[in-house]
This record gives structure tokens, C-alpha cells and sequence, in this order.
């Protein structure tokens, strides 16, 4: 499977004046902060669907997924010594907070055309942060909850809690969005710095 760095922007120029080590120092930090986050993710709902159906899976998402992307954010930051941020972008977004800004909004879409691979890392660099984003596709059991033969109690609760939720009537395989990792580029130099010395 692919594992690669593309550029979409050099606003800065900070990862092209790196040498190899530091750029896969990068590519590392970005890939477990997908990787660890996406567990986390998929573990909390899987275990809320399996102990207490569609339904409350929705309501605890409602309540609990701003806070627990920022709660991983902040622990993987203080793991690998680097200030990052982690957040899921979609056009078809449910979360208000999950739809794209501009320069993700153009990611996003040559991702959905390119049909990006999963495994494959995106990066864009602008002059003060790295991101890094990896494409989500739509699998079987989102269907539960994204699909398109909905129980009514989850219709019930998409209205309930997600007024204007757009990210129903999926089919397995549809482009998702995507997982974007956010390094705080101040933080990585400092980070980066240490190591050098260290050797």
C-alpha cells in the first residue's frame, strides 16, 4: 500500500529545507496521529453500537466527539513532542465543526476525484502549520447510521440532535472526507532541534 508525502502548497518551505530523517520524522508523527486517532474513534462507537444500538450511538457522538478529538489531540501532542491538532473534514458533514475550510474544501476534492487511497498521506504546508490528511471511505457498519434504509429511531435521533446533518444516504465504499492532522510548525522545529542535538 502507498505510504507518501504529496505537496499541494509550498507556502513555506520548511519540509522541501529538510533532510530525509527529518522529513520521515514528519511523516511518522502524522502517520500514528491518524492511525491512534482513528482507533480511537472507531473503538468508542463500535463499543456504544454493540452494547446499546444505532440510537445512543448517535446521542453519545453528539456529546462526546469534540471533546474527545481535542482529548486526543492534546494527549498525542505531549507522546510525540509536537503541538498538533486532529479534526475530520466532509462535504457531507453531520458535525457543524467537520465541514471544510477553503484550502480543505480543494483537498477534499481532488482527493474524492483521484479516489485516493486510504493508506495514502496528503500533506499541504502553509507558513505557520503542516497538514496531513488521509481519506475515509464508507464501510459496512456506518451504513447503521449513514445509510440510506434508516430505522426510524435513527432518523428520530439525526433530527434531534443533527438539524441539518447531511451525511446520510451512503453507500459502502462512497468517499467519506478525511482525517486531517494539523503540526504546529514552531513546535516541530523545537521538537526537530533535540533530536539533532541528541545524536
Amino acid at each position: 500500500m502507498r505510504k507518501a508525502f504529496l505537496i499541494f502548497t509550498a507556502c513555506g518551505l520548511l519540509f522541501a529545507q529538510m533532510n530525509e530523517k527529518e522529513q520521515n520524522i514528519i511523516r511518522e508523527i502524522a502517520l500514528q496521529s491518524h492511525k491512534e486517532y482513528a482507533h480511537v474513534l472507531r473503538n468508542a462507537l463500535k463499543t456504544k453500537l454493540q452494547k446499546e444500538g444505532e440510537a445512543k450511538a448517535i446521542e453519545y457522538c453528539y456529546n462526546n466527539a469534540n471533546a474527545l478529538t481535542m482529548d486526543t489531540s492534546a494527549k498525542l501532542s505531549r507522546k510525540l513532542k509536537v503541538r498538533i491538532k486532529l479534526k475530520r473534514v466532509s462535504f457531507k458533514n453531520r458535525n457543524p465543526y467537520n465541514y471544510p475550510n477553503l484550502n480543505e474544501y480543494k483537498i477534499l476534492k481532488r482527493m474524492e476525484k483521484e479516489k485516493t487511497d486510504e493508506n495514502y498521506l496528503i500533506m499541504a504546508e502553509y507558513p505557520r502549520k503542516i497538514q496531513t490528511f488521509q481519506a475515509l471511505y464508507v464501510k459496512k457498519v456506518c451504513l447503521k447510521c449513514h445509510g440510506s434504509n434508516l430505522k426510524d429511531t435513527v432518523r428520530k435521533t439525526l433530527k434531534k440532535y443533527y438539524s441539518h446533518d447531511k451525511a446520510i444516504n451512503y453507500k459502502e465504499g462512497d468517499f467519506r472526507g478525511a482525517i486531517v492532522v494539523t503540526i504546529d510548525k514552531k513546535s516541530l522545529k523545537k521538537h526537530l532541534n533535540k533530536l539533532s542535538q541528541n545524536q
